[in-house]
């Protein structure tokens, strides 16, 4: 429903909607909230002139005219004759109490390049996207976390990002992933840097991410060639979601418009309290009309630019243990149901839930029944084993990813993403990058979905505060460290480790030994696996049926410490076991390889079919 409202073109034509939801008139629409008390509503921006007037003349914009709507009320204004171009509006809003107030559209498709103007465009051909070919479950993706904004900055020359990302779009592929996540790219309040988690237009892409000076009527057909050259790679397009909160502001011309538009913005069924909160406004998932505006927010993306995936950012503000059905509960229920009745299958729907490093992210994503969520105690237990040269208390735990998981939902795994310092900064620095091999492999033979952060995979270093000033910066990629030896040598090792992920999907399973709760710390158990901390070792068993229906082996073993360690080997077969990172075949007897010699900061994957 919302997304028919905001400025919709027709040729050479526009017309204004903007609706208000009224529990008289649906009592289902809210339970806490009011009337916006608007007296006089009229649409005000640079299409003004084209008529013979003024731009920007609030006194004689056209007037909205108030109708009928099954769920409240409508307002409607209709201007015809507008030549091409790219055009910027708000609303002028007078109240009863005779205060007058300019606001956003909260259905616009297009932010404008100040002041939380909406837009519109005037011209120029539609582009289709075509849907991916084959869309993959969450499990076999290999996805990379890309900002846009930091991802072009060093290149761009002035582009609009969504352009500029094409430049990069076969390295991307060369490297194997099959899947970017987008941070948010919705409209945020003003013109400035932002990562995009504190948005006030949801159905409009950011302007600085669309915006070319030298062909104008382009804007967010940019993003429809951007997922059509994705999706002809085969590369999955998954979009962030920022939907727990809105950015209110205190400036009403800045703030998301469906608060401003209320005389009294306490009056707004959208914003209030609901979960755990704690980020700008808070959409109160009580009322009925904010679970409709933002499942119709994720359809829109998925109906108008053929996404494969949303990942959900902070969904403990919106999910309420005792009443799952609720908020995110609702959000995904509809939301598979929509999939299954349009013929899409494999869509993801992952969970951010802060903070997951308690492990309680796995039992609230089995009960909101999401395809997955973000899983921080991989991250933190490999940054802390390599900065000790040995395996941390708590690793075999979190290298155990798919543990406790229903069977078909996916831990989402990385060792690093945008809330923390990049792997190898957090490491003790760039130049020591192969202390974190260990943690390299580990990250790409455990279970579930694996994630890379922009830049993770040639060294990028810079360091992140974990709270207070200084996170939300600007830090763009410095591409050419891509191609120094460092780089060269990382990318190198990552292209070959997602090569091997790829060609061994039975280690997205969520089978593993040992089970960390039946060893003794940092000891072996009696048949060899698990960690022994004094010598800086880890080794665990993989395995799973492959399409065919053969089970595949896989043995692991790394060594987090700067020594060769000649150690042995168990193996769950006897037989040939080929390493994969190497290529040399190892034959097994009395299940175990004595005197194997792991090299300092390495590891082996050992495989075995049949």
């Amino acid at each position: 429903m919302y997304e028919q409202f905001g400025a919709v073109v027709d040729g050479n034509s526009v017309q204004f909607n903007l609706f208000f939801p009224d529990n008289l008139v649906d009592p289902t629409q809210y339970q806490r909230g009011g009337s916006p008390n608007i007296v006089t509503l009229r649409v005000t921006g640079d299409f003004q002139a084209a008529g013979g007037g003024m731009n920007w003349d609030h006194l004689n914009g056209p007037p909205l005219a108030k109708g009928p709507h099954a769920k409240g009320w409508v307002y409607t204004a209709k201007v015809d004759g507008l030549p091409a171009g790219f055009y910027q509006y708000k609303y002028f809003v007078e109240f009863a109490d005779g205060t007058t107030r300019w606001c956003g559209d909260p259905c616009s498709k297009y932010g404008g390049n100040a002041f939380g103007n909406a837009g519109f465009v005037i011209g120029g051909a539609l582009i289709p996207v075509a849907p991916l070919a084959r869309r993959l479950p969450l499990e076999q993706l290999v996805i990379y976390e890309l900002m846009l904004d930091d991802f072009t900055a060093e290149y761009r020359a002035g582009r609009a990002p969504l352009n500029a990302v094409l430049d990069k779009l076969d390295y991307l592929a060369g490297l194997g992933i099959n899947a970017i996540e987008f941070m948010p790219w919705t409209a945020w309040p003003d013109e400035g840097f932002s990562w995009g988690y504190d948005p006030v237009s949801f159905f409009s892409v950011e302007y600085n991410y669309y915006n070319d000076d030298s062909d104008p009527l382009m804007k967010l057909r940019r993003l429809s060639i951007l997922i059509n050259e994705l999706h002809r790679r085969n590369i999955h397009v998954i979009m962030d979601g920022v939907y727990n909160d809105a950015y209110g502001g205190d400036y009403p011309n800045l703030g998301f418009p469906y608060y401003w538009l209320y005389q009294n913005p306490d009056d707004s069924p959208y914003i209030g309290n609901f979960g755990a909160g704690g980020f700008f406004s808070e959409f109160d998932f009580a009322n009925n009309c904010v679970d409709e505006f933002i499942i119709d927010v994720c359809q829109y993306w998925i109906n108008q630019y053929g996404i494969d995936g949303i990942r959900f950012d902070y969904v403990l503000g919106y999910y309420v243990a005792s009443d799952p059905e609720q908020g995110i509960g609702e959000i995904i229920r509809y939301l598979d149901s929509y999939a299954k009745t349009a013929g899409l299958t494999n869509m993801s729907w992952t969970l951010e839930l802060l903070t997951d490093n308690r492990y309680d992210a796995i039992a609230d994503t089995n009960m909101i029944n999401a395809s997955g969520c973000w899983f921080d105690p991989l991250m933190w237990e490999c940054i802390n084993s390599v900065r000790a040269g040995g395996p941390s208390a708590g690793l075999m735990r979190a290298l155990d990813t798919g543990k406790d998981f229903a069977a078909d939902k996916d831990p989402v795994v990385y060792l690093e993403n945008h809330d923390h310092s990049t792997l190898v900064a957090a490491c003790n620095g760039r130049q020591q990058w192969w202390a974190t091999q260990p943690a390299m492999i580990a990250l790409f033979t455990t279970a579930g979905a694996v994630f890379l952060h922009n830049g993770q995979e040639f060294g990028e270093e810079y360091t992140l505060p974990e709270t207070g000033n200084g996170r939300v910066l600007p830090r763009p990629l410095r591409w050419g460290k891509s191609t120094d030896a460092i780089g060269v040598s990382m990318l190198a090792l990552y292209t070959r480790l997602i090569r091997i992920r790829k060609e061994n999907p039975v280690l997205c399973g969520h089978l593993f030994y040992p089970d960390a709760s039946g060893l003794e710390p940092g000891q072996f158990n009696s048949q060899g696996y698990g960690a022994d901390s004094a010598r800086g070792l880890v080794i665990y068993h993989r395995w799973g049926d492959d399409a065919g229906g053969t089970v595949v082996r896989y043995i692991v073993a790394l060594n987090f410490s700067g020594n060769d360690q000649a150690v042995t080997i168990p193996f769950s077969d006897n037989g040939e076991w080929t390493e994969l990172l190497s290529g040399d075949v190892v034959t097994v007897s009395g299940y175990a390889s004595p005197g194997y010699v792991l090299t300092s900061h390495w590891g082996a994957i050992f495989r075995k079919t049949g």
